[in-house]
């Protein structure tokens, strides 16, 4: 319709608007022209000055770089920095005045736990009291803020924090550490703000090692870590000072994030965010700065002015002239055309009406009728004259009933003399059939008299078959929208709802006529609603569809993030009536969304940040899209990105590599190796200076969806230290072999010594004994009382001598006697047996000898469970306390995959310190009893040799209590009882 109207204007005013178009096209042109030339100028001129201010903040940065390595050659050139040095460091570089924006000067010395307290003590001995690190807390290594200048102000809030206890940080100082090279912080608040004017802040790091040592692995690295030289800077105030008034005519903002997120915005020279805001800027350029091992996102806008000149305004001077003169061309042939088109117009209107045009005088007779008419009711003009209107074409109901004038609307409205409008009724065509019509009656009063009556019909027989089939089609849809599995709502062209479905009801909790009248307004979030206002907004200007997430409130009072998508409705001639949505819950996916970008970024910084070489090369050019530090840093720190691995890598250093990454591709499976060697150029030496290196290695292909290679992951961890080490173990181990053949040859030797010695030895005791024994014979009775004691002293320590030659057989056997074959063996019996061969001195001492056997059983050597009991409970009754009765008491149980044997008693006990001296051969820790001091040692062989351990506890003046662990599960009693069986 729109369309027919134009072209019909047109025709009626072709050389008007023939006129105006001509003109005006060729204004157009002109301007056009004009103006592409301008925006070329200004664009040119805004590419321009945003390198420039990118480039202003780089070397800005570079310069404070500078500055911190030159704070770094002052631990290289002496031993130790004093105070004082370093404030005269930092004020010779006067840097308020050569580089503005810094906030200080620090260095932060590495502390470990085990130095902390010394370090506190240190830095108050040089007049700093309240000097201590924080935050407080036990953290595996501290980095206290020791030296900052100027050391005044807010700077003195920093003095002692530890920067490693915050993450951001500490990521920071770690990659600086790892590297060797400058590192460049995250976004961050400064302990240095006092609350007021706070700005984002960030901070440049470059680490010092112990005795200015350049290590080479990340090891010795995180080793020899002494330091850290740094500057920390206040975002805005640093932007400020780089920027000074040169670059008034852009707006620029700073980002701390590749996303440019909100959150990370480092600074902003405008209030307004216009990356995240839509705005009308003519020109922007995102640009990247990478520093410090860290990258910033740059994006500059245009002021609104930026450029504006008298050439720049020229174009909109021409396109105004021109419009003017177009549009005083078309007005003046337009009136001219007009006046010949209103006779024409008032001719036309009659004979084109749509609708019937019935003229009837004062007696109801047809005076005139427009074709319309005509066709309507079938009756010609002449045919119509022959009787009033009413008789012809509205005498009777669709029934068949008469149907009078004086019960006819159209007759009450002129005996009444008003109007009638939209008067539906059902008329009478010639042929019989009746039809719906909708009547609009205006009477024409004459002296106070109906003199003529117009009558306009329409026929409505379509609209009212249409209106039934919108209401069927409305209750069909109705049907269909309350069981859909979304909210349906259609709204009006002004935002108001006009109908939601049963789903909108049961999600808002609000019922149908509520929310027709409140709309959206009781269950979107505040912050949506804004946003949701300026979406509607102009897709109602434009008649157009949108689609948004919004944030709505739930029947229950929970906030849920859902989808909304709505397309407009237009009405029968084409005008735009409103919008028809839906509406679905996407909480659940947003949910999915937060965790998968979380798991992005995790992934990011793993790969960034793994102490691993981490590569990513893909499908089908072999290109690089991703190497993180530590595979640059095998190469010379060389760039990969973009490069295919054929161009990024020599013929040497891809010796093996190529082959490998090719059969990866080809037949999409992994290729895993362990100490691969590989040629790699490490950080720091020369060109060319190329050295081998093993790898455990991993080629993971990446398959899509089709099956195919999208790509290859490349995964490894050097280990060259690990195979040089292996190496040196190979050669200490066969020396260590060479060292312990040696000792057991040497270790039979001793024993076969000791038992040699321990058997030759017998005869001529034996011969001394005899000696001694004849002697006393023969001189019986004529010796003195004192020769007869030196007499008996020799017999003494000829038994002496027998005694220790008997242990000493006894320990070689006990040496020898590993494999000796175990039988079951019963405590109580055993211990039966001992007290009958003790029973002399358990006598004379009076001691008590108790027993509480919780486990009767155990598989043993009977010669040495024998030894062990019998040691334990004749040395309990040899050192007995003189004080008091002496009382032994004996307990065995169970105690996981041992068998305990407690020997306790109340005797001399014996000092702590002595204690571990208890088990040493021919050691004695009482000399008033008689005894070797073998005794204890065989015990202690015995049960070491069969997997057992023996414990001690004593206490001076108390007692002692021996623990013997037999390492063996208890067992069913014995088939012999008896020790003597």
């Amino acid at each position: 319709m729109k369309f027919a109207r134009l072209a019909l204007f047109v025709r009626d005013y072709f050389v008007a608007v023939f006129s105006f178009l001509l003109i005006f096209l060729l204004t157009l042109f002109i301007y056009s022209e004009t103006k592409k030339k301008a925006e070329e100028r200004s664009e040119r001129l805004f590419v321009l000055r945003a390198e420039q201010a990118t480039e202003a903040i780089e070397k800005r940065m570079r310069d404070y770089i500078q500055v911190l390595s030159g704070a770094k050659a002052l631990f290289i050139a002496t031993d130790t920095v004093e105070r004082q040095a370093w404030q005269a460091y930092y004020k010779s570089l006067n840097l308020e005045q050569n580089y503005p924006g810094i906030l200080g000067l620090g260095y932060a010395h590495v502390i470990y736990p085990q130095e902390l307290e010394a370090h506190e003590e240190r830095i108050r001995r040089e007049g700093f009291s309240d000097y201590r690190v924080y935050p407080e807390g036990k953290r595996p290594v501290y980095t206290s803020i020791v030296f900052l200048e100027p050391f005044s102000g807010s700077n003195l809030r920093a003095f002692g924090f530890d920067m490693f206890s915050e993450p951001v940080r500490q990521s920071a100082m770690r990659i600086a550490r790892d590297t060797k090279q400058p590192a460049l912080s995250g976004k961050v608040r400064l302990v240095q703000e006092m609350g007021h004017d706070e700005q984002a802040g960030f901070l440049i790091y470059l680490p010092v090692y112990k005795d200015n040592a350049s290590p080479e692995s990340i090891l010795e690295r995180q080793t020899l870590i002494e330091g850290y030289v740094y500057s920390p800077f206040r975002a805005k105030d640093l932007m400020t000072s780089i920027l000074d008034n040169n670059f008034d005519d852009i707006d620029l903002e700073v980002y701390d994030d590749p996303d440019l997120s909100e959150a990370s915005v480092l600074y902003s020279s405008d209030s307004t965010l216009f990356y995240h805001t839509p705005s009308d800027r003519r020109f922007s350029k995102l640009s990247t700065i990478s520093i410090g091992n860290h990258t910033w996102r740059i994006y500059l806008t245009a002021e609104p002015d930026f450029g504006r000149s008298a050439d720049t305004e020229l174009p909109y001077f021409i396109l105004l002239g021109g419009c003017i003169m177009s549009l005083l061309m078309f007005f003046i042939i337009w009136s001219l055309s007009n006046s010949r088109r209103v006779n024409r117009l008032k001719q036309t209107i009659t004979d084109n009406a749509t609708g019937a045009l019935f003229i009837i005088d004062a007696k109801g007779y047809c005076t005139f009728m427009n074709p319309a008419a005509e066709e309507m009711t079938g009756y010609t003009f002449e045919e119509i004259q022959e009787k009033p209107l009413h008789d012809l074409i509205h005498y009777k109901h669709p029934d068949g009933s008469p149907f009078p004038m004086a019960d006819c609307p159209i007759g009450k409205a002129l005996m009444a003399k008003e109007p009638l409008q939209g008067q539906e009724d059902v008329f009478v065509r010639k042929d019989g059939s009746f039809f719906n019509v909708s009547c609009a009656v205006q009477p024409i009063i004459e002296n106070g008299q109906v003199g003529y009556t117009i009558i306009e019909v329409r026929d409505i027989t379509d609209e009212k078959r249409a209106q039934e089939a919108i209401i069927e089609s409305e209750a069909r849809f109705r049907t269909m929208a309350d069981n859909a599995p979304v909210m349906i709502w259609v709204g009006d062209s002004w935002g108001e709802f006009i109908y939601v479905n049963k789903q909108w009801v049961d999600f808002t909790g609000i019922s149908f006529e509520e929310s027709i009248s409140l709309g959206w307004r009781q269950v979107l979030e505040e912050s949506t609603a804004a946003q949701y206002a300026d979406v509607f907004k102009k897709a109602s200007e434009e008649a157009g569809s949108f689609k948004m997430e919004m944030r709505m409130r739930r029947h229950d009072g929970q906030i849920c993030w859902v989808m909304n998508t709505a397309m407009p409705r237009y009405g029968v001639n084409g005008e735009f009536l409103g919008h028809i949505g839906s509406i679905i819950d996407i909480t659940e996916i947003k949910e999915a969304e937060r965790k998968v970008k979380q798991n992005a970024e995790l992934i990011q910084k793993l790969f960034l940040e793994v102490p691993a070489v981490v590569a990513l090369v893909r499908a089908p050019d072999y290109q690089y899209v991703l190497a993180n530090p530590q595979y640059r840093k095998l190469y010379g720190n060389r760039s990969f990105v973009g490069k295919s691995i054929y161009e990024a890598h020599s013929e040497k250093e891809g010796r093996g590599f190529f082959k490998r990454m090719e059969q990866v591709f080809r037949t999409g499976k992994p290729f895993v190796g362990n100490e691969m060697p590989s040629t790699i150029n490490r950080n720091g030496m020369k060109a060319g200076q190329q050295v081998q290196a093993y790898f455990n290695l991993v080629y993971q292909p990446l398959i899509d969806g089709q099956g195919n290679v999208e790509a290859v992951l490349i995964f490894a961890v050097e280990v060259t230290e690990l195979v040089n080490a292996r190496k040196e173990l190979i050669t200490i181990n066969k020396e260590l072999s060479d060292k312990n053949a040696e000792l057991l040859r040497t270790n039979n030797d001793l024993d076969s010594f000791v038992y040699t010695a321990s058997h030759d030895l017998k005869s001529p005791i034996a011969n001394m004994e005899g000696l001694a024994s004849l002697l006393r014979d023969i001189l019986q009775g004529k010796l003195e009382q004192e020769d007869m004691q030196i007499l008996d002293m020799v017999q003494q320590a000829v038994n002496k001598l027998k005694s220790t030659i008997a242990d000493l057989a006894e320990i070689t056997k006990v040496q020898k006697e590993l494999q000796v074959s175990v039988e079951p063996l019963s405590f109580d019996a055993m211990l039966q047996d001992i007290k009958a061969d003790i029973n002399s001195i358990v006598a004379e001492s009076g001691a008590s000898i108790t027993a509480d056997l919780q486990v009767q059983n155990i598989l043993y050597t009977r010669k040495n469970l024998r030894s062990i009991i019998y040691n334990l409970v004749s040395n309990a009754i040899k050192y007995k306390s003189p004080e008091r009765q002496p009382v032994v008491h004996i307990r065995t149980r169970q105690e996981g995959e041992y068998i305990v044997l407690e020997v306790q008693d109340n005797g001399l006990g014996i000092k702590k310190e002595q204690q571990h001296k208890l088990f040493t051969m021919f050691k004695r820790l009482h000399n008033h009893v008689d005894g070797t001091g073998i005794g204890l040692y065989i015990v202690k062989r015995i049960i070491e040799n069969n997997g057992g351990r023996i414990e001690v506890e004593s206490e001076l003046g108390e007692g002692t209590t021996f623990r013997v662990y037999f390492k063996q599960e208890p067992v069913p009693a014995p088939a012999i009882q008896g020790y003597g069986s």
